[in-house]
């Protein structure tokens, strides 16, 4: 690097940081790691640090807080060390999480979860957001960052260019971090005796003469030699570049520095670091182990429902529910090599157990503070009901719900709607129970509230036919094979269960959008981190595609009908032989053998949800297989959107036709992670395909594709992304249930809200049945926010006073003016980072009006407000 003023050539600075990156599974069980990295690495470390002039970083409080329980005297030398300043904390979160995979919210929690524990314990900050390993980083991390207090932040995996490796790192909603990139990864000095080979290599790619040289890896003992080894360089080389063991703190110091001395202008990098040209970011990893990304997803959602009533309650003067624990969880499930399923066999053991204790806690957790709102608001109800519905949402929502309604004898003989106020509906009777009287014992029962935001409905039982509305636009009917609704068409084939979806355009003439919900069953030779196979062509398709010897078949094909949905019921499997399979264009085959795979599938169509649901089950049999659902549409367009942590990005389509000319770290597979949703259109019509934690997607000759499972063995089949050790957990020869569903629609994403439709899907109403006489209001709203691009993320007690927290963002990426109603007008209202701390850089301005708050929310912007009520 030349100096403008004299022109002489600076001498360069390395930053040697000796670090050792901490998993909480992956080639070891987690008790094993303890012990490696408290005992083996870390006490050896203080003894080090108190020696001589060694430094250390240290990434997760996770691990400093089990040194803290197990190893109070090694925590005690760790800890005076880090308040000295030779052991720095950088990441700071509890546990280092996938930032793929996990809600926009868990990563916020993990950051103040871990941010907290480092102030409380040893009164420092952390400056440096230090991801050292997760599989490619989300669009919004700057925003994230900035706001939790993060200056620069330095990474591993998912460059998108390969130099300069110092930039600004801008995020959807335009804010920007000082960023580094580490293009030799982790290890670049971790052999001791090739620094200058490292050296050569990293000053090509530097933007200054500040060289960041990170000396270790995962689970690395410290290197006693390494000060003796730095003292040497800079006797030889030391007028060339001098050489400093350091922490990452000092780098990026001294680089903000040199930039702002010498008024550098830095490139500029925009949006998600997820591209496998210079480092692997693994997209395959989002399809291993499924069972994973579905219990994430539905503990995510149904612990983040849950701490909204639980702080409403809080506001209703009723004790509110503990919920670190149930976080705490989830912090663990999202950490890198959790979610993404990459560990051995072993390490997932205590994740499963996890789902008893959120079937058992939650589900108790979630009646608890229902009953506390109903308790609080039958004071002020002048007629009783007999069911109470929740919307957890910041907006009206309609959707369906389904409840088990029980009776004592004589009360109730038939339901065949419901009440409320004026309003009148429909339900769906699924299965019931009498008494000998003949009266009802027991009933579920299915039907389509419209529910307040953030609030309540109370309906009553009718056991009358409900009022029927002459100008009711909605409507559901079966004509044949063909079942349609306002919204669409859908016509199913029997002999494949296959549906073709069509819409009706201009002059009432009718278009096929796509043929839907096809399985396509295809060959895996490949591991934990990739896919692989040696075919050309599926395995076999529902259509017929494939390998010559196997077929699916339908084993049974039936409508069922009620009034407010039509379900498509179709029992198909796999065999991998049937017979004769050979001249099968003129022959019927009459023995099918080696049956795989079983499937049973429900397609339903709501009378008025313009959706279409779909549930899959599947029990595998078939190793070595990938199975995904193909929706094939005639659109084409060289990008998608996907939903992505606090807003959309866009990813481009046929990547797996791409061959790039140059040499790529990881070559392009076409497949990519998506939050909840992604949206294929052609700017006049578009199929916004939903999942209920099915992250793993494709786009491809028109075809949307979504990775159901993939069955391997090996955690490594080559050896080059860890250890090859048998996982024949990850064969996944088990049941499965997948819900998914589309949302056929007009324009594009924005224009249709897709991200609407896809929180009403992953996020349920919640039905309870009163008791007897029970006199609630008919219908409250306590938080409403519009307008409805701008989406609730956090209702939460503050970290601190009596306060609470609402977190909100903006998803369409427009600038708006919003508008948040509560349920009492606030005391108190401040603009807050995401670590709940007054800041310069959030301040916004507010107009309060009486329960009513005003704000301007910038493009993909996350607000977070401190309420007092």
């Amino acid at each position: 690097m030349t100096n403008e003023k004299t022109g002489e050539k600076d001498k360069d600075t390395i930053y040697l940081v000796p670090h050792s990156h901490y998993d909480a599974i992956w080639v070891f069980t987690k008790e094993s790691y303890f012990y490696i990295n408290i005992m083996l690495i870390l006490k050896e470390v203080a003894s080090l640090v108190e020696k001589t002039d060694y430094k250390f970083l240290i990434e997760q409080t996770f691990l400093l807080e089990e040194m803290e329980k197990r190893y109070p005297e090694v925590f005690s030398k760790i800890a005076r060390c880090i308040k000295e300043g030779k052991v720095e904390i950088a990441d700071g979160e509890y546990l280092m999480a996938d930032t793929m995979l996990p809600e926009g919210e868990t990563l916020i929690r993990e950051i103040l979860e871990g941010k907290r524990y480092v102030k409380e314990k040893l009164g420092v900050d952390v400056p440096v957001m230090w991801q050292a390993d997760s599989f490619g980083l989300n669009a919004q991390l700057p925003q994230i960052y900035k706001k939790s207090g993060y200056k620069y932040v330095a990474f591993r995996r998912g460059a998108t260019k390969r130099k300069p490796s110092e930039f600004i790192w801008e995020g959807l909603d335009e804010t920007r971090i000082l960023a580094h990139w580490m293009p030799l990864g982790y290890r670049a000095g971790l052999d001791l005796t090739k620094l200058e080979e490292s050296y050569e290599k990293l000053k090509d790619l530097a933007a200054t003469s500040h060289i960041l040289m990170p000396s270790g890896s995962g689970v690395t003992m410290p290197q006693p030699e390494t000060p003796e080894v730095v003292k040497v360089w800079n006797e030889r080389k030391g007028e060339v570049a001098k050489m400093k063991i350091a922490t990452p703190s000092e780098y990026f110091e001294a680089l903000e520095k040199e930039i702002k001395e010498k008024n550098l202008k830095m490139d500029v990098w925009k949006g998600e670091m997820y591209s496998g040209k210079y480092s692997e970011v693994f997209p395959n990893c989002c399809s291993s182990r499924m069972w994973l990304k579905q219990d994430l997803c539905e503990f995510e959602g149904w612990l983040t429902c849950c701490e909204r009533w639980c702080t409403l309650t809080h506001l209703l003067n009723n004790p509110s529910e503990e919920l670190r624990n149930c976080w705490r969880k989830i912090l663990y499930i999202a950490f890198h090599d959790v979610v993404p399923g990459t560990g051995m066999d072993a390490g997932y053991e205590e994740v499963r157990h996890f789902r008893s204790f959120f079937n058992t806690e939650m589900t108790a957790r979630c009646l608890r503070v229902h009953t506390q709102v109903i308790e609080v608001e039958s004071e002020k109800g002048v007629e009783s009901g007999d069911i109470i519905v929740f919307n957890s949402m910041s907006w009206e929502m309609k959707s369906w719900v389904e409840m088990d309604l029980n009776f004592d004898i004589g009360k109730v003989v038939t339901i065949k709607g419901l009440q409320s106020g004026e309003e009148e509906i429909d339900v769906e009777v699924i299965k019931f129970a009498r008494y000998k009287d003949d009266s009802l014992r027991y009933e579920r029962i299915g039907f389509v509230p419209t529910v307040p935001a953030m609030g309540y409905k109370v309906y009553k039982i009718l056991e009358r036919e409900p009022k029927r509305y002459r100008y009711d636009p909605n409507f559901v009917m079966v004509r044949g094979n063909i079942i349609e609704n306002r919204f669409f068409g859908i016509e199913v084939d029997p002999s494949t269960g296959l549906i073709d979806v069509y819409q009706d355009e201009m002059g009432g003439k009718r278009e096929k959008l796509c043929t839907g919900n096809e399985l396509v069953l295809e060959e895996e030779t490949g591991d934990l981190y990739y896919h692989r196979q040696t075919l050309g062509i599926p395995l076999k398709t529902e259509k017929g595609e494939g390998v010559k010897y196997g077929s699916f078949r339908v084993e049974d094909f039936g409508i069922n009908e009620s009034p407010l949905r039509r379900v498509i019921n179709v029992e198909t499997n796999y065999f991998s032989l049937r017979w004769p399979y050979r001249l099968t264009e003129k022959l019927e085959p009459l023995i099918w053998e080696h049956k795989f795979l079983e499937c049973s599938k429900k397609i339903i169509v709501y009378k008025d949800i313009p959706r279409i649901d779909f549930i899959t089950s599947v029990v595998d049999k078939h190793p070595r297989a990938r199975l995904r659902v193909r929706f094939s549409t005639d659109m084409k367009s060289s990008d998608y959107a996907c939903g992505t942590q606090f807003g959309v990005v866009s990813r481009p389509t046929d990547q797996w036709h791409y061959k790039p000319k140059e040499e790529w770290v990881e070559e392009p597979c076409g497949v990519y992670p998506s939050l909840k949703w992604l949206d294929y259109s052609d700017g006049k019509k578009g199929l916004t395909v939903i999942h209920k934690g099915i992250p793993e997607n494709e786009v491809r000759d028109g075809d949307v594709y979504l990775t159901l499972l993939r069955s391997v063995l090996m955690l490594s089949s080559d050896g080059r992304t860890g250890p090859a050790i048998p996982v024949p957990d990850a064969q996944e020869l088990r049941r499965y249930e997948f819900r998914y569903s589309i949302y056929p629609h007009k324009g594009d994403w924005r224009e249709a809200s897709s991200y609407k439709h896809a929180f009403e899907f992953n996020y349920n109403l919640d039905a309870v049945q009163l008791r007897e006489g029970e006199k609630i209001p008919w219908k409250r709203s306590f938080l409403k926010i519009e307008p409805e691009n701008v989406v609730l993320a956090a209702l939460k007690k503050a970290e601190d006073g009596d306060e609470v927290i609402l977190r909100f963002y903006e998803t369409k990426g427009e600038e708006t003016d919003a508008e948040i109603t509560l349920f009492k007008e606030p005391k108190a209202v401040k603009v807050v980072n995401l670590l709940e701390e007054e800041d310069e850089g959030v301040v916004k301005e507010l107009k309060q009006e009486g329960e009513r708050i005003k704000l301007k929310v910038k493009p993909f912007e996350i607000v977070t407000l401190k309420v007092k009520l």
